[in-house]
């Protein structure tokens, strides 16, 4: 299970960086870690990362629910979307107060902790499948 999900997050953290170049050949990367830094709850803070960002979106999403060999069945992987969605709109902002607090650039702090956010997603929803899974 812990190495099906390692595959996912893999994958869907490949697609959202490819889309998140995309992303910044439209909108200057200072204006998305901006973005992403503002406050706002979290359905204004998605949002925001739907609109200024749909390539790394909905790449993800796209990664997230192929049939990769070694991925978890289409259910595990659309929880497991949903969990990385979560992930990348709360790393992205702890991400960008992360870089901003080291003097680092925020983009950089945003694109690391959406996968960060993301891997801790992962693990979670990998957890609570295994502890599903349990013979009782």
């Amino acid at each position: 299970m812990a190495a099906d999900a390692a595959i996912l997050w893999l994958g869907c953290t490949a697609a959202m960086a490819a889309g998140l170049w995309m992303d910044t050949l439209r909108t200057p990367s200072a204006l998305l870690a901006s973005q992403c830094a503002a406050p706002g709850g979290l359905l204004e803070q998605a949002w925001r990362h739907a609109a200024l960002m749909p390539a790394s979106s909905a790449a993800m999403l796209i990664a997230a629910l192929m049939p990769l060999p070694g991925a978890p069945a289409l259910g595990a992987r659309l929880a497991c979307a949903l969990a990385m969605g979560l992930g990348m709109l709360v790393g992205a902002q702890w991400g960008v107060a992360a870089a901003l607090a080291a003097g680092a650039a925020p983009f950089s702090g945003m694109a690391a902790g959406m996968a960060l956010g993301m891997a801790a997603a992962t693990a979670a929803a990998a957890m609570l499948a295994g502890a599903s899974a349990a013979p009782r």
